[in-house]
């Protein structure tokens, strides 16, 4: 997960694009919903602004960062993520499906959930359908009482779970990192710790092996660049591609962050890691890699 640029009167911009008169539908729609205090309508608008989440997060998914089609075919392989819930709130972890997982204190269940975000742009982003229909659902894990009406501050919620787009939270960076494929919290303790471990756990990054291989491929291409690099033979070419590969348009660029720093600092360590995830990356037969 990494922080993406958001500016809303650009992003307005590309939604008045899409449909001249979505920005004043929602607004309409949210003063019901306000009146009368609950999310209630037959159908929904917020598909129209998929493309614009999509494109500005590289085609990635907001929360797991694999890359998903993007174009006129990608809206159907993608969902429009509430990051906080727009109907009813429940009790996260969810005692039937998370049996595995204890954390105590981390908010109460919510019938109207957040009826006045539904067309909230700041509380949209794209996400693929595992992180949002299996992981996310209506769950929103906080520390203080939650808000009930527009009338409350969100930031006093004190949400466990990061907003990654613009600068309204912290960078995602600065709770979760990665061991090679593994993510782990950035911090060793405190709060942040807490977030970070929550994150990793919400949202299975840990737990799924697809993307757990799409990382480990991204590492064997970075660790090839750097190791053709540090022996002199990388061409101006690689070198480019090495230097793009700090973008935010890389799949899993916080994985691969971490793996670059990782050799910045302890070539040796990396570049086993480097040959582990070189294995694991393209035999199925393998473990996760671990240093």
């Amino acid at each position: 997960m990494i922080r993406h640029q958001f500016d809303i009167d650009a992003v307005e911009e590309a939604i008045a694009a899409l449909d001249a008169n979505w920005l004043d539908k929602a607004k309409k729609r949210t003063a019901k919903f306000i009146a009368q205090k609950a999310y209630k309508e037959a159908s929904s608008i917020w598909s129209t602004v998929k493309p614009v989440y999509m494109r500005l997060q590289h085609d990635k998914c907001i929360f797991c960062e694999q890359r998903l089609e993007g174009g006129a075919y990608g809206p159907v392989t993608w969902d429009v993520e509430h990051f906080r819930p727009k109907s009813n709130v429940g009790i996260w972890p969810d005692p039937t499906r998370h049996s595995d997982l204890i954390y105590a204190n981390i908010g109460t269940a919510s019938a109207s959930g957040y009826y006045w975000l539904a067309y909230e742009l700041w509380n949209y982003a794209a996400s693929c359908k595992v992180c949002n229909s299996i992981f996310k659902l209506n769950w929103f894990p906080i520390a203080a009482p939650r808000a009930s009406s527009e009338a409350d501050a969100l930031d006093h919620e004190q949400a466990f779970l990061c907003y990654p787009l613009g600068e309204r939270d912290v960078d995602p960076e600065d709770l979760v990192t990665f061991t090679l494929t593994t993510a782990v919290p950035t911090h060793r303790e405190g709060p942040l710790n807490l977030r970070g471990r929550i994150i990793i756990d919400f949202f299975g990054l840990n737990k799924r092996d697809a993307i757990h291989r799409d990382r480990a491929q991204m590492i064997g291409l970075t660790g090839m660049l750097l190791d053709e690099r540090d022996r002199g033979t990388a061409s101006a070419e690689k070198l480019s591609a090495l230097e793009q590969l700090n973008g935010p348009h890389v799949p899993h660029a916080a994985c691969v962050r971490a793996f670059k720093r990782l050799w910045a600092t302890d070539a040796v360590t990396a570049r086993r890691g480097y040959e582990a995830c070189l294995a694991y990356g393209f035999d199925p037969s393998h473990a996760p890699p671990t240093l």
